[in-house]
């Protein structure tokens, strides 16, 4: 039982015999002394403990990857559950509001709405919506700043008529540019959150660590007009990955970890003191996010958020060396090419293919260099490399992405060979390959563009084992095979392997 010096009695716990595993439970409680009890029959306490646990969003439901982007799981509440992500967290944005969101507020945990939208009319509407415990205001930048005294009065008035919801401004700018919405606001109940979607760069890990995340951020708004700034902050964490429609894959270099540089970030929130006391965390958003990549967020949830783990989560480095040359930058350098005849393979650049066909978001020749092959009809052409550096019984991931050549506006599965060789076990219900939709540039006819992706899943029982890439579909029974048009030209890159987090 949890009360307040003044208020009525709440359970929070309830064990009865025959309960095995740990119980626990979150609540948002405003600021004040409270009275913790623990009542007893025919039993004992062996452990009771009780955190100050931040805001912790997941940021949306309803929505799973790209509109359920063929090979990849809906992001249902069994999803969140199975993967740990509804005990991770205490709040969840949505825009339309769920069948289970009072079942959820039960629990002691919040449910907020996503307001897309400004002025006291529609903030205040957000407010009333679905019995939602606040709002998250999307969004506030520079562009807009000629609106900010008369928002911050509507924002006053929001506050007055809701005083003990949840009021989130998500921001994208500096303390300077939006002073004159963040000052008159900083002695009130609001919560910043910025948007800290910072993607992979050519760096080493210690450069990367050294250069920060959201520290510069967070010290420009608290060295010059608000000192207070850490509470009442909740860092909006970037997670786009994956297959993209625009700019919004983050998982920019296939020898970079994605997530790694998710860790080091959230580590920085948890470890640094210009962060001490941070008001909270939360991903934007999932819709946008690999569904590995999603499950990691929850374990990272977990680690610093639940149980304020200081040490990293793991020890895997930021630089991934498993595969040379993975992006064909330094044209065949590290692969043993076998060409079905002269002049089918070789790397060829095409200019905006990264960031205007793949989504990558990066500067703008990234991505641009491919393996080019053409298909023969009697042999096939093929590439190998030897993957290194694996723990043996450890699972890894090989993704690459591929495109047709002469139509990259055809709606196309790519009959490709991505072969991992003996002695890996291949885990076929982890493999996929799909189709995506890029929405059109004009680098590119102005149409929408559809590329492939590819991911084969395998345990490793060496610590090294060979990697085929071949334009004939590979069977176990007939081997190589040409199941797709002899001449049909392809670009090949972002061979990425790394350590797979396994679903539980």
């Amino acid at each position: 039982m949890i009360s307040p010096e003044d208020g009525a009695e709440q359970l929070v716990i309830e064990y009865g015999r025959g309960d095995r595993r740990t119980i626990e439970q979150m609540r948002f409680l405003d600021q004040g002394r409270y009275t913790v009890q623990v009542r007893l029959k025919d039993a004992e306490v062996s452990s009771l403990e009780i955190r100050l646990i931040p805001i912790i969003n997941y940021e949306r439901f309803h929505g799973s990857f790209q509109q359920m982007l063929g090979g990849y799981p809906e992001y249902d509440r069994e999803f969140l559950t199975r993967c740990g992500m509804l005990d991770s967290i205490n709040t969840i944005g949505t825009y339309d509001g769920f069948k289970w969101l009072k079942e959820w507020q039960n629990t002691g945990k919040h449910a907020i709405r996503i307001a897309g939208g400004h002025g006291f009319d529609f903030w205040n509407g957000c407010m009333n919506s679905y019995g939602v415990n606040g709002i998250i205001i999307d969004e506030f930048y520079p562009g807009i700043s000629k609106n900010f005294p008369g928002w911050a009065e509507d924002l006053k008035r929001v506050k007055q008529n809701h005083p003990r919801s949840l009021c989130i401004l998500y921001l994208a700018g500096a303390a300077k540019e939006l002073r004159p919405l963040i000052e008159p606001l900083k002695d009130l109940d609001f919560y910043i959150a910025p948007e800290e979607q910072v993607y992979e760069t050519r760096v080493t890990e210690q450069e990367l660590i050294e250069k920060g995340f959201s520290r510069k951020w967070i010290s420009g708004f608290r060295d010059s007009y608000f000192p207070g700034v850490s509470p009442r902050t909740v860092h909006s964490v970037g997670i786009y990955s994956g297959p993209s429609p625009s700019k919004y894959n983050d998982d920019v270099y296939p020898d970079r970890s994605w997530k790694v540089h998710r860790e080091l970030h959230v580590h920085e929130l948890a470890t640094d003191p210009v962060h001490e006391g941070a008001g909270g965390i939360e991903i934007y958003q999932s819709t946008m996010c690999d569904e590995e990549y999603l499950r990691w967020m929850a374990k990272l949830f977990r680690h610093y958020c639940i149980e304020g783990s200081r040490e990293r989560l793991t020890k895997d480095p930021y630089v991934l060396n498993h595969l040379e040359n993975p992006d064909f930058e330094q044209d065949l350098e590290g692969w043993t090419v076998e060409a079905a005849e002269p002049g089918s393979v070789e790397v060829r650049k095409r200019k905006g293919f990264g960031v205007k066909v793949q989504g990558r978001h990066a500067p703008p020749d990234v991505g641009d260099a491919f393996l080019w092959t053409r298909r023969h009809a009697e042999r096939p052409n093929a590439v190998r490399q030897e993957l290194r550096g694996l723990e043996p019984g450890r699972y890894y991931s090989v993704k690459m992405i591929t495109a047709d050549h002469g139509n990259l506006h055809a709606w196309q599965l790519h009959n490709v060979s991505l072969h991992v060789g003996d002695p890996a076990i291949v885990m076929p219900q982890q493999c996929f390959q799909t189709v995506w939709r890029h929405h059109p540039a004009e680098e590119f006819g102005n149409k929408p563009t559809f590329p492939n992706f590819h991911r084969v899943v395998f345990r490793a029982r060496s610590e090294t084992v060979m990697l085929t890439i071949s334009d004939w579909q590979r069977t176990y029974r007939h081997g190589s095979v040409p199941t797709a048009p002899v001449g049909q030209e392809l670009m090949i890159n972002f061979i990425q392997v790394e350590p797979y987090l396994m679903p539980e």
